[in-house]
């Protein structure tokens, strides 16, 4: 018998996971504004396969070496450079109308993602513990919604934002501002975890 309970379950967390502020949202925002829906589900796609990624190395039982102190600061410091020039070239633009910008930025929006995804500490931070649990006490279905979870706040986060600019012109400017300084924040958090670990 089909497990519904555990795909359920799983759709839930993988939504917990997906819907709170973050880098690949502020991507995801910038890009499904600036250019397509299609641009920025690609930028999630990219996100989950850095998710697939960790699920990986989790079933194969080494993500403990994601715990280290050195990989920890590697990775901020990676995702910090990473973030910072999204963020200086998503702010650079935010004021151009959307015809001048839609040539900028980013050229590959699935790897931006993947990379995005991949270099995050929050990400790794939650596959060593959350992710772990996950993988432990769900079975495959549970898997399955996991991702399904995560696709659902991806394409309609993306439809919805870019029709609603549409709309609504004074919504795209606000919307590249508040994606740059996020990712910005961000980008400075990483580096400054990266500096108190090496200290």
């Amino acid at each position: 018998m089909f497990d519904l309970y555990s795909l359920l379950a799983g759709i839930f967390i993988g939504l917990s996971l997906a819907v709170p502020p973050g880098p690949v949202n502020a991507i995801i925002a910038a890009e499904s504004v600036k250019r397509s829906y299609l641009a920025g589900i690609k930028v999630g796609l990219g996100a989950m396969t850095a998710d697939a990624t960790f699920l990986f190395i989790t079933l194969i039982g080494i993500a403990v070496l994601f715990t280290g102190e050195t990989v920890k600061m590697m990775a901020s410091v990676a995702g910090s450079l990473i973030l910072a020039y999204m963020a200086v070239k998503i702010l650079k633009g935010h004021k151009k109308p959307l015809k001048e910008s839609g040539k900028e930025d980013i050229k590959n929006h699935y790897m931006t993602g993947v990379i995005v995804g991949i270099t995050n500490p929050a990400s790794i931070l939650w596959w060593v513990t959350a992710g772990a649990a996950l993988i432990a006490n769900f079975n495959a279905p549970g898997i399955a919604g996991f991702f399904i979870g995560i696709f659902i706040w991806v394409s309609s986060f993306s439809i919805t934002l870019h029709f609603a600019q549409k709309k609504v012109e004074w919504l795209y400017p606000v919307i590249m501002l508040a994606s740059g300084l996020v990712l910005l924040f961000f980008s400075v958090m990483l580096l400054y975890n990266a500096i108190m670990m090496a200290l």
